[in-house]
């Protein structure tokens, strides 16, 4: 590997920034988010967007930063530089960034080469891996990473009726919600678009809860994300979205 790869910077080090972080929204939000958490992570002038070092990360030039987008899907030669870089040792004081965008479209074979990475990355390295929807992320690599959930105001709420049975703990009535699923008609892929909204919303609660320190509410709020994420991770086969839903809703209401 040419010397120009390995990073020098003076700019502060966060010490408290997770290894790998799996950010979620849309792709202009994403982008937006990465340039300034990397501006802010290398720029030694207080993330000042005008410097040599911003050009060169909204230009993807920065030679901390490598990103990955795969063509349709990972591929083994797509990720194959990430291990080439990740074997050299980094100074105390230097950083490295890998951004991989759409890592929803990793295979199991690359998830499970970047599992060991992602999970104990050598100092000074750090994962940023991106996806438009929480739900095709495979099990494996977001059990790893940090989660956060990007989204504009009107991103975490949608007029579906079973996202407002499902949104709130608070009880309501059986015979109302049943009436609504069995007008919805709502098909597989909806669920799963559905389950990344309402994963928003729960998480979005969250962080409510934290700034006002509410402590019973959070905890309320961990199960429900807990119940949503298990939903995610285990998607309706075809022909049972009923029953999958009716079972979500006396989940989520039993919180």
């Amino acid at each position: 590997m040419e010397q120009k790869q390995t990073p020098s910077t003076t700019a502060p080090i966060d010490r408290h920034m997770p290894p790998a972080q799996l950010w979620v929204g849309s792709d202009k939000m994403l982008g937006q988010k990465v340039y300034a958490h990397l501006r802010q992570q290398l720029c030694v002038d207080n993330s000042c967007g005008q410097c040599s070092i911003c050009r060169q990360i909204v230009d993807h030039q920065h030679h901390a930063v490598r990103w990955f987008h795969p063509e349709r899907y990972y591929t083994n030669d797509t990720i194959a530089p990430l291990f080439e870089i990740i074997s050299f040792s980094l100074e105390p004081s230097q950083r490295f960034f890998f951004i991989l965008e759409r890592v929803d479209l990793l295979t199991a074979s690359c998830a499970n080469m970047l599992l060991k990475s992602i999970e104990e990355p050598p100092p000074g390295y750090h994962f940023i891996l991106l996806a438009q929807r929480l739900g095709p992320v495979l099990p494996t690599i977001r059990s790893r990473c940090t989660v956060t959930i990007h989204q504009s105001a009107d991103e975490g709420t949608t007029k579906h009726p079973l996202f407002a049975a499902c949104s709130t703990t608070r009880p309501s009535d059986p015979s109302d919600f049943l009436r609504a699923l069995e007008q919805s008609k709502i098909t597989e892929p909806e669920t799963i678009e559905l389950l990344d909204k309402l994963f928003r919303h729960w998480n979005a609660h969250y962080t409510t809860a934290c700034t006002a320190g509410n402590t019973e509410h959070m905890q309320i709020i961990q199960r429900v994300i807990a119940i949503i994420e298990s939903a995610i991770e285990q998607p309706p086969m075809p022909g049972s979205s009923k029953i999958f839903w009716k079972n979500l809703f006396l989940q989520v209401k039993s919180c």
